[in-house]
């Protein structure tokens, strides 16, 4: 059975992006360390630029969803995850659903997913700052592989007739 990259479960937000880390060395075999390296420069500059547009948010250090998922960032309300599979990406976002100061944890759950999605655009921003080309979900076959196209392409083909794309 086939599969795609993992998100955060229950995930309010998914942003799936594709970038290029310059995984082969000067000889153009694949070069682990240098895929490892470039990987990690990204996290970090990823985590520095959501940190500076989304104040509210910390790093976290080693804390998985799963065996796939990692939340790279947090707040009072969501959690951030990355994920990778096979050179395909997920950034995604989920509300936090466990007790904080409210004495209604139903209010800070619904608080929390309606922040999860209104950062979408302010994410993909992030990660296009950050050398990524974002992704978007056509669909999926009947063996769990997804289908997707450029987030541009998509718009730009989709659009109803007499809308002038930008």
């Amino acid at each position: 059975m086939g599969r795609s990259v993992s998100y955060l479960s229950n995930a309010e937000t998914i942003i799936y992006f594709t970038i290029e880390l310059g995984e082969y060395g000067e000889n153009g075999q694949y070069d682990d360390f240098l895929a490892e390296m470039n990987w990690d420069d990204f996290k970090g500059n990823l985590n520095g630029t959501i940190k500076a547009k989304l104040k509210s948010y910390y790093s976290v250090e080693k804390k998985w969803d799963s065996n796939e998922v990692s939340i790279i960032l947090e707040n009072s309300l969501c959690e951030i995850g990355l994920s990778e599979y096979c050179g395909l990406f997920s950034l995604s976002v989920r509300a936090k659903d466990t007790d904080y100061q409210y004495s209604d944890s139903q209010y800070k759950l619904n608080l929390g997913k309606t922040h999860a999605r209104k950062v979408e655009n302010t994410l993909i921003k992030c990660l296009e700052d950050c050398g990524a080309e974002v992704l978007n979900r056509v669909g999926t076959f009947s063996n769990g592989t997804g289908v997707f196209t450029k987030k541009n392409e998509y718009l730009e083909n989709n659009m109803p007739l007499g809308v002038p794309v930008k």
